[in-house]
């Protein structure tokens, strides 16, 4: 109506853009079908006819027309603005399917870049649904795995209504459930529901639920792209399940290894004490020998120090049993590093064949929050593995000093040997459990789990344990334990978290 008065202002029909009138009057039609589509443009035709006719064709302010000229030029304009507007609308609709079409492009590209860059299932589920209702513009959408022999939203996005979940709607699960077991499509045509299958090999390994808005529907191009991200999402429900199936075989697989690891090991370090304890109790019972009080001696001596080693070997196992299960939590108290080392020492002097040990502790360290008994035996244990490698009358050094580290402190506690040493390609797999240097056999025993225990409680104590080259040959292990200011664990904390 705006365009009326101007062209009245510039003269209308009798002045200078007389014959562009009629071009003029299309310019609203464009418009009209552009934006409003192909109903939009006819409507305002008719209406911009009308004007034409009533404002610019003599005679003024009337339907009638004089000349057959203008009646022809009537026709024509109706015609072209019909055609104008048609075009325009199928413009404007190549326009927006083009920008759908990148639209799903670029949604697929990025879930096609979330398939190979992520492993968190539950993320790429998430940018797939929510990919599907911002490009085909849902009111939501939904992955339903099965969970059991009910099904669980996996992910969502939109506005999912309570009553078209399936963990609350009895309804939308059994249709689930349908739909998985027959692979095919299905859905609630009241709630404007779909439930599409998820198919992987031939079979469905999901569901995928979408929930139009209510002026929209799905036409066979919208259903065969959103087939495309269910596919995608099978994909990805499949691979899963597939890495999950890897992960049990390899645990498996590794729990194997392990019991096959324990029993070599073990069962030599089993027999050989089973066999001395067996030998001389049996020897003791012997009454058709009479033993001598030394010789009843030396028996019991050997039956002690055979149970000796059993309680070790069933001690370590149960250690790191309780390491690896994570419940051997240190109980940390402020001690004293150098008093725990000469004590240590002390009680393992005996084992270690006449060997000295040296010991050197840095003055003036500071104490140490510790569980005293955990560290003890992490010393125990690196002097028991010293002493199986160091050659006889070589001494064993111990030391101790307290190193700065960017502002950081800790303490760090060496055993050194001069034995054979070892080699710095099997450095990192020392401390793993069972392990063996190459070549040493069984000849020195042990079962392999000393190191690895070692390594645990040292750990738990927020330290770290590594080898290195001794000085004057040798293995030198190192372990190192902080002395910054920290929460200490009492006792008490230790069993209120292992409560129920």
């Amino acid at each position: 109506m705006l365009l009326v008065p101007v062209l009245k202002l510039l003269g209308g029909s009798a002045g200078t853009i007389g014959p562009s009138v009629p071009l003029l009057f299309l310019a609203p039609v464009l418009i009209a079908s552009t934006v409003g589509g192909r109903v939009s443009g006819a409507v305002v035709a008719v209406v911009a006819v009308a004007a034409w006719d009533w404002f610019f064709i003599p005679p003024f302010y009337t339907v009638t027309v004089n000349y057959s000229r203008d009646v022809l030029a009537l026709v024509i304009f109706v015609g072209v603005a019909l055609l104008t507007g048609q075009l325009a609308d199928s413009a404007r609709q190549r326009a927006e399917d083009a920008l759908r079409r990148a639209a799903v492009a670029q949604a697929l590209y990025d879930l096609s870049t979330a398939l190979i860059g992520s492993h968190d299932v539950q993320e790429v589920l998430r940018s797939l649904t929510a990919s599907l209702y911002s490009v085909f513009r849902l009111r939501a959408c939904a992955v339903l795995l099965p969970s059991g022999n009910t099904w669980a939203t996996a992910a969502a996005s939109g506005n999912l209504p309570p009553e078209l979940t399936v963990e609350k709607n009895r309804a939308a699960c059994s249709v689930a459930s349908w739909v998985a077991a027959n692979n095919q499509a299905s859905g609630l045509p009241a709630a404007r529901a779909r439930f599409l299958p998820l198919q992987a090999r031939d079979r469905a390994v999901g569901v995928l639920e979408i929930v139009f808005r209510s002026e929209a529907g799905l036409d066979e191009e919208r259903e065969r792209l959103i087939s495309t991200f269910a596919n995608s999402a099978a994909l990805v429900v499949e691979q899963a399940r597939l890495a999950q199936e890897e992960r049990a075989a390899a645990i498996a697989r590794e729990s194997d290894e392990l019991k096959s690891a324990l029993l070599s090991s073990v069962s030599h370090d089993l027999r050989t004490p089973l066999a001395g304890i067996k030998a001389a109790a049996s020897s003791l019972l012997q009454q058709d020998i009479q033993w001598s009080e030394e010789d009843r001696l030396a028996f019991a001596t050997d039956i002690d120090r055979e149970a000796d080693r059993l309680t070790r070997l069933v001690s370590d196992l149960l250690d790191l049993s309780r390491i690896e299960a994570g419940v051997l939590k240190p109980v940390k108290q402020n001690e004293d590093i150098e008093e725990l080392i000469v004590r240590t020492v002390d009680r393992v002097q005996p084992r270690l064949g006449g060997r000295l040990v040296e010991i050197h502790v840095q003055q003036g360290l500071p104490l140490v929050p510790m569980d005293v008994v955990q560290v003890e035996q992490v010393l125990v244990n690196l002097l028991d593995n010293a002493g199986k490698y160091a050659p006889s009358g070589t001494p064993i050094e111990v030391s101790a000093e307290l190193v700065d580290l960017e502002g950081k402190r800790e303490v760090r506690v060496s055993v050194s040997d001069r034995g054979p040493g070892v080699p710095e390609r099997d450095r990192s797999q020392v401390f793993d459990k069972f392990h063996r240097l190459p070549g040493s056999g069984s000849r020195q025993g042990g079962t392999g789990l000393g190191l690895a225990i070692v390594k645990g409680l040292v750990e738990a104590h927020g330290g770290h344990v590594w080898i290195e080259a001794g000085e004057e040959g040798g293995a030198r292990f190192v372990f190192s334990l902080p002395t910054l200011d920290q929460e200490v664990v009492t006792e008490q904390q230790v069993e209120e978290e292992a409560a129920p």
